[in-house]
């Protein structure tokens, strides 16, 4: 029996240092790790990675549930007693902070999500997840939703954090700017 539990135990954290090697490699900005990179990582062999998970998709499906582990605390629901201000800097609190920790996943998902169904899956998840929170945080036609769900994505984040260079704190205080116009405009 010991020997069963011990094996069964190495082979839970075989399983786990395998996504956090894949995970691992999203950060270390190789987005397209080959089998042996993820196991040397791992400190397993690249069979283990294929004795683990059945394919590629089944690997994929891990890291997407882990993601999505990873994600939840940052869709909760903005304290609408609060005044719209506070609800803004709230928002764009949760999102930097979510896209910074899931950027180097992001980037990896989008590459192969076209042939991924899992990936496609969760990150629509994720989107309708988000749009949710602006649904209940925020009092405004759908024109000025659609607006502020554009502006707090990831794709608007990404684009300012990579495509234009700014730090963190600019980011945020573009985002909590440009949002708090479109809802003062609207009211």
């Amino acid at each position: 029996m010991t020997l069963v539990d011990g094996r069964t135990r190495r082979g839970e954290r075989n399983r786990e240092a395998i996504i956090d090697a894949l995970l691992t490699c999203y950060g270390d900005g190789i987005l397209r790790p080959s089998v042996q990179e993820v196991a040397d990582r791992a400190g397993v062999s690249a069979r283990s990675v294929h004795n683990h998970f059945d394919d590629v998709e089944a690997l994929r499906a891990e890291v997407a549930q882990r993601q999505w582990e990873r994600c939840k605390p940052f869709a909760v629901n903005l304290d609408t007693t609060r005044p719209v201000a506070e609800r803004i800097d709230q928002l764009v609190a949760l999102r930097s902070a979510l896209f910074e920790e899931v950027t180097p996943v992001r980037r990896a998902a989008l590459l192969v999500v076209d042939e991924s169904p899992t990936i496609a899956t969760n990150l629509g998840h994720l989107d309708r997840a988000l749009r949710r929170q602006l649904e209940r945080a925020f009092d405004v036609e759908p024109d000025v939703l659609d607006a502020i769900d554009a502006l707090a994505s990831w794709d608007a984040w990404n684009r300012l954090r990579r495509a234009q260079g700014c730090s963190v704190a600019r980011a945020r205080r573009i985002l909590t700017a440009t949002i708090s116009t479109l809802i003062e405009g609207a009211a």
